[in-house]
């Protein structure tokens, strides 16, 4: 099942509710990445409903998106059994610790970016 599938977009998931759907193991994964993006960037993640079609309705539902300075760094998505991380430009499809170790350096090359236009 897919996140719009479990959770409608009048029915904003509980942290419980997510840990339960993604599974124990996957949710402290995610809750490693939560943070490292929360401590490390300093950033107060927000819960928003996408209606995204994109990907056979795989982007549509609850996400977690990450900003700093009005721009994205990343955005995750709850799934069962695993997330989705999208960082501008690239997907993840994360279901062990090693692929959080290639979103954590997209996520730091993104804020580069971010922070290379700023100074232009």
């Amino acid at each position: 099942m897919l996140n719009y599938e479990v959770f409608s977009k009048e029915n904003q998931p509980k942290e419980t509710e997510i840990k339960d759907f993604v599974g124990k193991e996957i949710f402290d994964i995610f809750s490693e990445l939560d943070t490292h993006l929360r401590e490390d960037y300093n950033i107060k993640p927000k819960l928003a409903y996408s209606n995204c079609a994109m990907d056979k309705n795989i982007w549509r539902g609850w996400n977690i998106k990450y900003q700093k300075s009005g721009k994205s760094l990343c955005t995750i998505y709850p799934q069962q059994g695993y997330f989705l991380v999208l960082v501008p430009g690239k997907a993840f499809e994360v279901r062990d610790e090693n692929t959080v170790l290639e979103v954590k350096l997209a996520v730091e090359i993104r804020k580069n970016e971010i922070s290379t236009k700023k100074k232009a």
